[in-house]
């Protein structure tokens, strides 16, 4: 952590006197999809590491406003605040963690005139603080440029996808310990994970979708996750935060007419490693998330690459699908127990023979992709 704080340090400055004020509900900025709490033009807000947001801007230079409030109010320590991640223009990426005296982000300057693009990630959040009251949350209030300078669509490699994939599942699936080292074994501390490293990732970019990770260390179908706070996916998959619904009303639909905004093209559940639910309660959970989206969304069920829970899960898309056919898209992932998660200790690509490194996710993410064009019949 001592370099991330170095370069955070360097990286911060005070509010810069810029004239051209950017709110956070801009129309050009694109926000990672299912991730964000939005309260109207005052702040934009997530508590999921690897949420993300992008736009392109015009003019020489650009700051990021966010509030530490959260953290600073309940007196968290210095070493549980969150990190963060941008690149201007996809030059080489800065990467910081937040302080308490946090207010603006100087991330460009002396750039040439023209059109440019900014990516902002969020890559770890302390997985023992709050995030369901919330407290460990990006807040970002808005952004400053050069006066008469103006945001534009994002572009090039940043430009907005027209599909959209949600992840579920807990500490494997938001990157928890897949940065961390033989040496300094499992911490939990915010420079052992880089939740943009994670399988969803090497997902989103095979499949050229915009994405959304929701996932919590330490969760399962129905109880709490490691930070003591957030509930079980029955409560988390509908739900920011324990005040603000992730569900929007879509008159498009009949009744019930709250749905995921917009309705993802794909949603993979990687669930069940930490507690091997019973099967009626996945198939009731899959009912209502087929009700929060719609016929034509391709749910996958992943068995965790442990292989815990396997049968379970088996039976729950089975009699998802029983009498239906292929007209309810729910399918079944299965890639094996992986040889290198026994969850008996390290192994090659595991610290401690559960949460893969980011090597053994990029390998995890393509078998996924393989298994998807299998299960859905072609090639992407």
């Amino acid at each position: 952590m001592t370099s991330r704080l170095a370069i955070g340090l360097i990286a911060f400055s005070a509010a810069v006197a810029n004239a051209a004020t950017v709110p956070s509900d801009d129309a050009n900025i694109v926000y990672s999809p299912y991730n964000w709490y939005h309260s109207g033009s005052a702040y934009a807000q997530t508590p999921n590491p690897g949420a993300y947001l992008k736009f392109g801007f015009t003019g020489t230079s650009l700051s990021v406003n966010l509030d530490v409030s959260p953290f600073t109010t309940a007196n968290i320590p210095a070493t549980q605040y969150p990190v963060i991640r941008y690149s201007v223009d996809g030059g080489p990426p800065t990467t910081l963690q937040l302080t308490s005296l946090t207010a603006s982000i100087e991330c460009a300057k002396g750039l040439k005139s023209g059109d440019h693009t900014f990516l902002l990630q969020y890559v770890a959040g302390y997985v023992f603080l709050d995030f369901w009251t919330p407290i460990d949350v990006i807040r970002v209030t808005g952004f400053a440029l050069d006066d008469g300078a103006h945001t534009v669509a994002p572009t090039g490699r940043i430009a907005s996808k027209k599909r959209h994939i949600l992840f579920f599942g807990d500490s494997i699936t938001n990157g928890d310990d897949d940065i961390a080292t033989f040496t300094g074994g499992i911490t939990n501390a915010v420079d052992t994970q880089d939740a943009t490293l994670g399988y969803p990732n090497i997902v989103a970019a095979a499949t050229d979708a915009e994405f959304g990770i929701i996932a919590y260390g330490g969760a399962s179908w129905d109880s709490r996750a490691a930070d003591g706070h957030t509930p079980g996916l029955n409560t988390f998959w509908s739900m920011f935060d324990k005040d603000h619904s992730r569900m929007v009303k879509d008159s498009r639909f009949p009744k019930p007419d709250e749905r995921f905004d917009p309705i993802p093209d794909d949603i993979y559940i990687n669930m069940g490693e930490n507690r091997t639910p019973k099967y009626e309660e996945v198939v009731q959970w899959l009912i209502a998330l087929r009700r929060a989206t719609s016929m034509n969304t391709n749910i996958f069920v992943i068995v965790p690459f442990s292989g815990r829970a396997r049968k379970e899960l088996d039976w729950a898309v089975k009699l998802s699908v029983e009498g239906t056919g292929p007209a309810v898209r729910n399918y079944l992932i299965d890639l094996g127990d992986n040889p290198y998660l026994p969850d008996n200790g390290p192994t090659m690509f595991s610290v401690d023979g559960q949460h893969p490194l980011a090597a053994l996710h990029a390998q995890l993410g393509a078998q996924i992709v393989a298994e998807r064009a299998r299960l859905l019949g072609f090639k992407e």
